[in-house]
C-alpha cells in the first residue's frame, strides 16, 4: 500500500519503508476499553467503546497520549481480532466505538469494520482524529457509513 492517508502524502510503499508517521502497514492498538471521559454526549452514562491506535501522523510534542502517538505503545493485531475488539466493546453495552488517532490506519478500521458489521456491530463510530486528513481518505470513510447502514 503506496500511503498517502494524511496531508504529508509520503507516498511510501508500508509493506517496506516507514513514512513520517512511523506507522506500519498492520494494525498497532495501544488500548481498548471502556471510556468514561469523552465529552458527554460521546460517553453517555455506559461510556465509549475506545480503541486507541499507535502512532499518529501529526506528531504534536505536547500529546496528552504522547507515549501512545509519539513512543508507539502497543500490540501488533490483525484486522479480524480488530473486529473482534469491536465486538467486546459492544458487548459491554458502551455508546459506539470510539476511534482514537485511526488515520495511519484507515484500510484497516474499514475492513474491521465490515467483518464486524457481519457478525452483529451495530452501534455508532466515533471517528476521533486530529484532522490532519487528506479529502480522499474522509471520502473513503463513506465506506464506514455503509458498512454500518442496516
Amino acid at each position: 500500500m503506496f500511503c498517502n492517508l494524511c496531508s504529508f502524502k509520503c507516498n511510501v510503499d508500508r509493506e517496506n519503508t516507514l513514512g513520517v508517521c512511523k506507522c506500519p502497514n498492520s494494525v498497532k492498538l495501544a488500548r481498548a476499553g471502556v471510556h468514561f471521559w469523552e465529552e458527554p454526549c460521546i460517553s453517555g452514562s455506559n461510556g465509549s467503546g475506545t480503541v486507541f491506535f499507535s502512532g499518529c501522523n501529526l506528531q504534536c510534542v505536547f500529546c496528552q497520549n504522547y507515549k501512545i502517538s509519539q513512543e508507539f505503545f502497543g500490540k501488533e493485531i490483525s484486522v479480524n481480532r480488530l473486529a473482534e475488539v469491536f465486538l467486546e466493546l459492544q458487548h459491554k453495552n458502551v455508546h459506539n466505538i470510539n476511534l482514537v488517532s485511526p488515520t495511519p490506519y484507515v484500510p484497516h478500521i474499514i475492513s474491521a469494520l465490515d467483518i464486524a458489521k457481519q457478525n452483529g456491530l451495530y452501534i455508532p463510530i466515533v471517528y476521533n482524529t486530529n484532522s490532519y486528513e487528506t479529502v480522499e481518505t474522509i471520502k473513503s470513510l463513506n465506506r464506514i457509513c455503509r458498512c454500518l447502514s442496516a
